[in-house]
């Protein structure tokens, strides 16, 4: 796979220190990388020069988790996610202009069977919270190496949301479908599917949505005949390998990034 290189490779691997690989990755590129420890769990916070911030607009902030399920390579879920944000902060490193870009690579997602609570973006979003970051654009991605066609996760909001968070998470909302709108020539669905870091986020009030990718086909049967999707079913098995991934949706998400970095949002 020409489009992925023997770095990757080298990430998904069942031994890989993945923490060590993505600061090394960053730091290559001239970027540091912190880690926020909140509640047991390592999140990676990406710095960018301040130059490439206009508090005129709204804050950014991309979420993928790094963890995957203990014993499988976890190349969809979600090496693909973060490998694509990789190369996307090497474009954004040397941006002219500004970006407005939150960069948090999360821990934890994997291991939130427990309930939301326990999931590691939950303690992320509590700390948004109380620094009152609470009106920021939040956008999670996850397993966006398969497929070509963008979709938009269906949220269920809390039935006793306020009404003025249902209003920011729909104004979000619109403002999501519009940037996979053209990612892939027009083609995108908005799917039921699992919570990912957003759950967390939106459990403490703060909007938040998620994407992924699917094969056209895999949508169809779903639709047609509930089937579920193939992508689905090798997530957290061995066949979630190098393999299953494919060129076409590395350059769908790579879209979408760079179309969030031109989206300016004027705050209120």
């Amino acid at each position: 796979m020409a489009f992925l290189d023997e770095e990757f490779k080298k990430f998904i691997e069942l031994d890989a220190d993945r923490v060590k690989f993505i600061q090394k990755y960053l730091e290559g590129i001239g970027l540091n990388c912190p880690i926020i420890p909140i509640d047991g769990k390592n999140h990676l916070y990406v710095t960018f020069p301040k130059n490439q911030y206009n508090p005129l607009f709204k804050i950014k902030t991309v979420i993928a988790h790094y963890d995957r399920v203990p014993q499988t390579p976890g190349a969809n879920d979600n090496s693909s996610s973060v490998y694509s944000f990789l190369r996307w902060a090497e474009r954004l490193s040397v941006r002219t202009g500004t970006h407005n870009i939150r960069m948090i690579f999360t821990d934890g997602e994997e291991l939130s069977s427990e309930g939301v609570a326990s999931q590691g973006a939950f303690g992320l979003a509590k700390l948004f919270k109380r620094l009152g970051i609470t009106n920021e654009d939040v956008f999670v991605f996850d397993c966006m190496g398969r497929g070509d066609v963008p979709v938009l996760t269906e949220t269920v909001l809390p039935k006793n949301a306020p009404r003025a968070f249902v209003k920011d998470f729909c104004t979000l909302e619109e403002r999501a479908e519009s940037l996979i709108k053209t990612a892939a020539g027009g083609k995108w669905m908005k799917l039921p599917c699992n919570y990912s870091d957003n759950a967390g986020f939106i459990a403490n009030g703060i909007p938040a949505v998620a994407f992924t990718m699917l094969p056209g086909q895999e949508i169809d049967a779903f639709l047609r005949a509930s089937i579920k999707p193939l992508s689905w079913q090798k997530l957290h098995t061995m066949e979630d390998d190098f393999e299953s991934l494919d060129e076409e949706a590395f350059e769908i998400t790579a879209r979408i990034l760079d179309s969030l970095a031109d989206l300016k949002t004027v705050r209120k």
